[in-house]
């Protein structure tokens, strides 16, 4: 007897605490996920939600309704550039959301055998964290309208619930936003599970959330309908949101009347069957996950993210390792570039890959953040300091909050680099109200009106000596003659006639780089010829060996070329002759010339 007493209380310890492990074991498994998978996107989203440490932008952040989940969420998204960290917090909201869903769940329909219903929200919300232009205010404002919510639910007294709720509903409307809505309805929807005298007076909680909407917006607080009705406001202002984003408001009032149907239903107290319950459910819910990823992951984007944080930190040989093979995006192709510029090999490998024009040196501009982020990187990794700055300033105003501070970051750089201290001492000060960017913000305060600490630096300084003596437009004569302009101006710096080079190569645009060479070889601008010039020299003049011996081609690369001229007559007639010609030639410009 004594045995079964013990047992039995071990069973109630363990049922005690039954929902704290499972929300680890949850939390542990969303974690994993996001930390092996998604890491990259978390890092990229940080990018785009500037927060600051500061009294102003707290004020101007809640001074509007929902400021305060939004202020709390940028708040949150700093962290996501530490390692690890964004994979926890919003593996941990997620895990909050479900643990306020079960609070409230419970209200309905004591039993805990349907536990699948509790993770179906953080499920859909989910879906929009694997959408960069989410806000993670969205999860944020969810989760303080749970915790409303709860509370709202375990007020016994009808007339109390009428009465706070009254007071709930404009205090969640200017904390959260438009997911009052969403607690006004399911307010109403517990009243009328409750059927107690007079529920339907709850119907209020609604008609007053509308009215604090249409006053908003006529009062002219709030811009559109949409921003303040729906969750729209929880996505990026200049975007309309993807249906998914109404997947976790859809899903509350449902789980709520299923909740309801399940308290008139009698469960089975049987331990198999509750463990197979489990095991079901268990089973769905991976399902669920997996079916998620596939549908809203995005993994298209996935590899041009993790290129986009290897930029950001300078890992240059891990961009070119993940660039093997074909590649069929220009932003790949840029990244790519841009790497091989940074190491100093552009025109010695840049045809060992998959070459496919231009564009894959400089992607075309269309305003969008990451395009700009991507063109501001690569004209200052060639030295064109003024057309990142443009980029620059394109890219931060792009960013979806407050700014890219990456971006500010560069403006930081240029300013310096033209000596506008003022202007760049005003975006220090900003980056000192961060977390992460604080210390290299107080770092950069030594070149601030000093112009031999400039000049010094190895990033700053040769950008600086390379600007053109003359100031002129950007791009007034072309990009091409601007970097042989920065060239002329600093012949140390190799960056610039590379670039010029490889734009006159990948265009074939043979006349131009002849007199690109013949004006600079010699010279401290180009001293050697690249690999890759070299092997265009021989096409400029094929019969003319004496040409050659001026640029000092090297016998290895003329026997190499006699060997890929004898393969490409004798297979003149045979249409695998690219294929051929790949095999042994594919790293070189020849094969570009002839083939692509």
């Amino acid at each position: 007897m004594e045995q079964n007493h013990l047992y039995e209380k071990d069973r109630l310890r363990i049922g005690k605490y039954q929902p704290m492990i499972w929300g680890l074991v949850i939390w542990g498994g969303l974690f994993a996920l996001l930390q092996i998978h998604f890491r990259y996107h978390l890092y990229y989203i940080e990018q785009s939600q500037l927060f600051l440490f500061s009294k102003a932008h707290w004020c101007e952040t809640v001074a509007h309704p929902g400021g305060f989940a939004r202020w709390i969420g940028e708040f949150l998204v700093q962290f996501f550039v530490l390692p690890y960290a964004g994979a926890a917090i919003v593996a941990l909201l997620l895990v909050a959301v479900s643990a306020g869903v079960m609070a409230v769940a419970k209200r309905f329909c004591v039993s805990s055998c349907f536990f699948l219903l509790y993770l179906l929200p953080a499920v859909t919300l989910l879906w929009m964290h694997f959408d960069f232009n989410y806000r993670t205010q969205g999860t944020v404002a969810y989760l303080l309208m749970l915790v409303f919510l709860a509370a709202y639910v375990r007020i016994p007294a009808f007339r109390w619930r009428l009465r706070i709720g009254g007071v709930i509903t404009p205090v969640l409307f200017w904390l959260g936003g438009p997911i009052v809505h969403l607690f006004a309805l399911s307010a109403l929807l517990f009243e009328w599970s409750k059927k107690e005298r007079g529920w339907y007076t709850s119907f209020f909680f609604l008609f007053l959330s509308i009215l604090l909407s249409l006053a908003c917006v006529y009062g002219s607080i709030s811009g559109e309908f949409r921003w303040i009705l729906l969750p729209d406001l929880y996505y990026h202002d200049a975007l309309h949101p993807k249906p998914a984003i109404y997947g976790s408001w859809g899903i509350l009032p449902v789980i709520l009347l299923v909740s309801h149907f399940l308290q008139q239903k009698s469960v089975s107290d049987k331990r198999t069957v509750r463990w197979l319950a489990g095991i079901v459910q268990v089973c769905l819910f991976v399902g669920f996950i997996g079916w998620s990823v596939i549908r809203f992951g995005d993994s298209k984007s996935l590899k041009l993210k993790r290129l986009d944080y290897y930029a950001r930190t300078g890992q240059w040989d891990r961009t070119i390792e993940a660039c093997q093979g074909e590649l069929t995006n220009f932003l790949y192709l840029c990244h790519l570039n841009m790497a091989l510029a940074h190491k100093g090999m552009l025109a010695d490998r840049m045809f060992a890959y998959d070459q496919r024009g231009i564009n894959g040196l400089l992607v075309q501009a269309n305003k969008s953040e990451n395009v700009s982020c991507l063109l501001s990187d690569a004209y200052f990794a060639m030295g064109a300091t003024a057309l990142s700055q443009e980029m620059a300033f394109e890219g931060y105003v792009c960013a979806m909050d407050n700014g890219n501070p990456r971006m500010l970051k560069r403006l930081v750089q240029t300013n310096l680099i033209y000596g506008a201290y003022p202007v760049a001492e005003k975006y220090i000060s900003l980056l000192e109200k961060t977390f992460a960017y604080r210390g290299w913000a107080k770092s950069q305060r030594k070149f601030l009106y000093n112009d031999e600490a400039v000049e010094k630096d190895p990033v700053l300084g040769v950008r600086r000596k390379a600007l053109p003596i003359h100031n002129t437009l950007a791009q007034l004569d072309g990009l091409t003659v601007d970097l042989e302009r920065f060239s002329m101006a600093n012949p140390t710096f190799q960056a610039p006639i590379q670039y010029a080079g490889a734009i006159y190569l990948l265009s074939k645009d043979l006349e131009r780089f002849k007199g690109l060479i013949e004006r600079f070889y010699g010279t401290d601008a180009l001293p050697v010829l690249p690999l890759h010039f070299q092997e265009a020299v021989v096409i400029l003049a094929e019969n003319n060996p004496e040409y050659w011996s001026r640029f000092q081609l090297s016998e290895t690369l003329i026997t190499r070329f006699t060997a890929y001229k004898q393969l490409v007559l004798a297979n003149r007639n045979n249409n695998a002759l690219a294929g051929l010609a790949y095999r042994s030639y594919g790293n070189s410009y020849w094969f570009y010339y002839m083939f692509k």
